[in-house]
């Protein structure tokens, strides 16, 4: 009990220390507000994978983790619609780019892991390895991608009811997923995306009607609904709406704590330019420290995926840099 209430201090003491007033009402503002937190939740969805099969007080680290993806997903959103507004050249290039670097960085990771599992004892069998890139990479960095090729055509080839047509292609997904009995965690953080690009749609009418009691009053709403799916079966489809809807109701919340406050300190901003990393090279100390104890497993995951980021971004960060050079030109 002491060990998980050290754990939650940790994670309370990241978020608030050197925390200051503020009053938002750009959306500039806002995105750097968003973007501060990102190493704070890709943290929280390590731990979240090291304790979710684990009966103790940081298993809500494990059911919170939907949240944090939808998180990642929203912030990537409102940073393309930002960006997309304000660049009149913003898609040349735009899947190219994107895409590209996501695939390469996720490969660099496969192979870091595949020596990591070498070199731990783990067995490999030749046949495996090219397919494995696409099985065992996570399966973020697919859905990402198609969200950006969503993106793409809605901004790219549609005028009137982009949002729509992303809304309905992203509904499609799920249904299908559910259909096809894929585990739910895959998307129920899904919509996401479309409320990052929701709330730079209607970004004044969204932020006027929240402070009504109406828009309070929604938002507490949400939240009971979305807290209801822990109720749900995990795989049902009411379950699959409700994870949702209660992913889009704790963005809610976050919105309305970045408008009074602004957490801005070291350890986010070091946390935050890794977070990428973060997330992505967790997965090969969890393959290879799953049989530790959790209150082993969190500090060595921790540690050895920290030391994997400061060793991996900066080649992704040449990468992201080369590939920008190269396709910016076509």
């Amino acid at each position: 009990m002491i060990y998980s209430l050290f754990i939650y201090a940790v994670f309370l003491f990241i978020l608030l220390y050197g925390i200051r007033p503020q009053g938002l009402t750009s959306e500039d503002g806002y995105l750097s507000s968003f973007n501060s937190l990102r190493g704070l939740f890709a943290l929280e969805i390590v731990v979240g994978h090291v304790v979710r099969y684990e009966s103790s007080l940081l298993y809500p680290f494990g059911k919170f983790m939907i949240v944090s993806v939808a998180y990642f997903f929203f912030v990537s959103a409102y940073g393309l619609s930002l960006s997309m507004e304000r660049k009149p050249d913003y898609l040349r290039g735009f899947l190219q780019k994107k895409c590209a670097y996501l695939v390469l960085i996720a490969l660099l990771a496969y192979i870091f892991s595949l020596i990591a599992g070498l070199i731990s004892g783990q067995a490999i069998g030749s046949s495996d390895v090219i397919l494995g890139f696409f099985t065992e990479t996570n399966w973020y960095i697919w859905e990402l991608i198609f969200f950006y090729v969503l993106f793409y055509i809605g901004f790219r080839f549609i005028k009137k009811g982009r949002l729509a047509f992303i809304f309905a292609a992203t509904l499609l997904l799920c249904l299908f997923c559910f259909y096809i009995g894929l585990q739910q965690a895959y998307y129920s953080s899904a919509f996401g995306f479309f409320a990052g690009l929701l709330f730079h749609r209607y970004f004044d009418e969204i932020r006027a009607f929240l402070w009504k009691k109406r828009g309070l009053l929604l938002t507490a709403l949400m939240l009971i609904l979305g807290l209801m799916s822990l109720m749900l079966s995990a795989e049902s489809l009411m379950g699959m709406v409700l994870r949702n809807i209660m992913c889009i109701s704790v963005l809610m919340l976050l919105y309305y704590f970045l408008s009074y406050l602004s957490p801005q300190n070291p350890i986010l901003s070091f946390l935050g330019r890794y977070s990428a990393e973060i997330y992505l090279y967790q997965f090969v100390f969890l393959d290879i420290f799953e049989d530790l104890d959790y209150r082993l497993g969190i500090p060595v995951v921790l540690l050895c995926t920290l030391i994997s980021a400061l060793i991996m971004h900066p080649l992704d960060a040449l990468i992201q840099k080369k590939l920008q050079k190269v396709f910016s030109k076509s």
